[in-house]
């Protein structure tokens, strides 16, 4: 040792690029999966390049995800949660039920226009099939709370204008990011009858249960 010699810094080693600590990595593949699905949809996804683009082995993936089918559930849990905020949203400023509605409908088909890849991972089994805990609220379930202010809870029919109404829905989004609307070309064409099918029912359930 040389007296007076200036003593090194031991510096810390920068963190690698792709290196996660504990609890980073678990979002980072929810991150990564969710892209994925959103650009090539989730029957194409494939696990590896996700590792490779963050610079982990799969073993690792594992210690998070039991498969792939439970990383896929986890994407579909948190598209489902902002599905039911876009509807919450839509419906937050309807005074009237009837309009409530509406809006709740229109938001349901929007959201699953803009995100069709995530609305599809939602509409599988994969969700239902590597479910653990309580089954979270639903998005329909905003349409439900809706028809409570139109169907009086204790009628019988309430369950199923229910089930109606988020068929409806549902089934308008699938005719819309599928493409099977006949006599229309254009997605603009596409969500506007959407809209006019959404109107025709709940001027339905007006006439059917009018409010003073």
């Amino acid at each position: 040792m040389v007296i007076g010699a200036e003593r090194k810094r031991i510096r810390p080693k920068a963190k690698r690029a792709g290196a996660f600590h504990h609890g980073d990595l678990q979002e980072a593949l929810i991150q990564g999966a969710r892209q994925a699905v959103e650009s090539v949809g989730h029957g194409a996804l494939s696990l590896r390049p996700i590792a490779a683009r963050l610079g982990v082995s799969q073993p690792a993936m594992y210690r998070h995800f039991a498969d792939k089918g439970a990383l896929l559930a986890e994407v579909a849990r948190r598209a489902d949660s902002e599905l039911e905020q876009a509807m919450a949203a839509g419906m937050h400023d309807q005074s009237d039920p009837f309009l409530a509605m509406r809006a709740g409908g229109r938001a349901y088909v929007g959201w699953a226009y803009a995100h069709p890849n995530l609305f599809r991972l939602m509409s599988s089994r994969i969700p239902a099939e590597h479910r653990s805990g309580p089954r979270p609220a639903l998005p329909r379930e905003h349409y439900f709370q809706g028809l409570g202010g139109i169907v009086p809870i204790d009628d019988p029919l309430l369950a199923d204008a229910f089930r109606v109404s988020w068929a409806m829905v549902h089934g308008l989004a699938n005719l819309v990011i599928e493409h099977v609307f006949q006599l229309v070309d254009t997605d603009h064409e596409r969500l506007a009858v959407a809209d006019q099918v959404i109107d025709c029912y709940v001027e339905m359930l007006r006439a059917k249960w009018p409010r003073s």
